[in-house]
């Protein structure tokens, strides 16, 4: 009859949709095992270079293996986000750079500077790989700002992460150091500038050096995806 077999087949389609689900919750299990696994072995990794940073006698090597050692942390920071959060594909901006400037402060401390970072986020959803490179270029930033300006040793770094009124997330390190010229982006070897725009290019986003009085602001205007809330995290 009709409702014999209406009545199988709402049961075949419940059968499917708990197959369904129970396949996509063992996709979420395994996605999230993945990010664990990842993070733990990028932390792992992470050590080492610090280990082999302390024991090497070179200073431009110990300095080179130390900026390396941040980066690999900054990249495994978005697992241990992705895995603490829940969600495989998606970043809180505010929680991940956080991490990233908590780390950066603790190598402060660790080299004796007197150098404080401050920050402001906002609480901007990100897509994973492309939070990726947005820690990256934080790093980058960061770490300039407390190897070339305050030859002292002794200032303070301020990092703003908001959401402009067109939509588009707005990043910005600013320092009030002895500057440089804008024209001279790279200083140093020039490599963290060429990693910056590489990432800023993943982000479809733009990259500006701007003078301040005193001091430089180094700012990237990039696509945000969705419609993220503009609340904010302050420290």
């Amino acid at each position: 009859s009709l409702e014999q077999r209406v009545h199988e087949r709402t049961t075949e389609l419940a059968h499917t949709n708990d197959g369904l689900r129970v396949a996509r919750d063992r996709a979420e299990t395994l996605l999230a095992d993945v990010n664990h696994r990842v993070a733990n072995s990028l932390a792992m990794v992470s050590t080492l270079v610090k280990l082999q940073a302390n024991a090497v006698a070179d200073q431009t090597t110990k300095n080179a293996l130390i900026e390396t050692q941040s980066r690999i942390h900054a990249v495994s920071l978005v697992h241990r986000n992705l895995y603490a959060s829940g969600d495989a594909k998606v970043v809180s901006l505010d929680e991940y750079l956080t991490g990233i400037v908590t780390h950066l402060q603790a190598s402060i401390q660790d080299r004796t500077q007197a150098i404080s970072l401050e920050y402001d986020f906002a609480h901007i959803q990100l897509l994973a790989d492309k939070a990726t490179n947005l820690g990256v270029i934080l790093n980058e930033w960061i770490t300039n700002a407390i190897k070339y300006a305050y030859p002292s040793g002794s200032g303070v770094v301020r990092i703003k992460l908001i959401l402009t009124k067109d939509g588009l997330g707005e990043l910005t390190v600013a320092d009030e150091g002895v500057g440089f010229d804008p024209k001279m982006l790279a200083r140093g070897t020039g490599f963290g500038t060429r990693i910056v725009r590489a990432m800023a290019t993943s982000v479809s986003g733009t990259v500006e050096y701007l003078t301040a009085s005193p001091g430089t602001i180094s700012k990237l205007v990039f696509v945000v995806n969705g419609d993220p809330n503009a609340e904010s995290k302050r420290a």
